[in-house]
């Protein structure tokens, strides 16, 4: 059965390590291990990088890079979702961006957040320590991400609400900030 794990390092800031280990040989065990069959990644403009390093061994797994989509990741995200009889639930692995963090939870979709710290001021593993404390991300840095990958498939987490969920909490009010109902949502579902 299908089993999808997308992973994005940003389409405007290169992160090497995240790429690098996203397709390591520790990462590629435990992904084949997981049952994982599809790994996919947008990795900017590190396309040659990709080329020089991509893995003879894949242990079955299928990877498909690409650097940038303009129509957002919407398409790559949902292949992750659970669809009874066609695909497992999958992973999302993501360098800590905001508005790729909100849209994967969105989706309900778990997620290993990996801060890229050379960033400014470093606001990315602010993110992600916050998320990983209320227990929606497991947070990871490059070198544990095989670690992190196991450990997201295995432990419970919470779910993001949507501003249609009477439940309240931050989302509706995050998603009435950004306008999320009218200029996202039908781009997700």
């Amino acid at each position: 059965m299908h089993r999808e794990i997308f992973v994005t390092t940003g389409a405007t800031a290169d992160f090497q390590d995240l790429l690098a280990n996203a397709v390591s040989n520790e990462t590629l065990q435990a992904l084949s291990d997981l049952s994982f069959t599809h790994l996919t990644i947008q990795g900017g403009k590190l396309g040659d990088y990709f080329q020089e390093i991509k893995p003879e061994n894949t242990r079955g797994i299928n990877i498909r890079f690409f650097d940038f989509n303009k129509n957002g990741l919407q398409q790559e995200m949902k292949a992750c979702q659970a669809r009874e009889g066609v695909s497992e639930e999958g992973l999302v692995v993501c360098h800590a961006g905001a508005g790729t963090i909100l849209d994967a939870m969105r989706l309900g979709l778990p997620l290993v957040v990996v801060p890229n710290v050379s960033l400014l001021d470093n606001h990315q593993e602010e993110l992600a320590d916050e998320l990983e404390r209320q227990g929606y991300v497991v947070k990871s840095d490059t070198k544990d991400l095989a670690a992190a990958i196991k450990k997201s498939t295995q432990i419970s987490r919470k779910t993001w609400g949507t501003s249609t969920n009477e439940r309240g909490g931050i989302a509706p009010i995050a998603d009435k900030l950004i306008g999320y109902e009218e200029e996202v949502k039908g781009r997700l579902d």
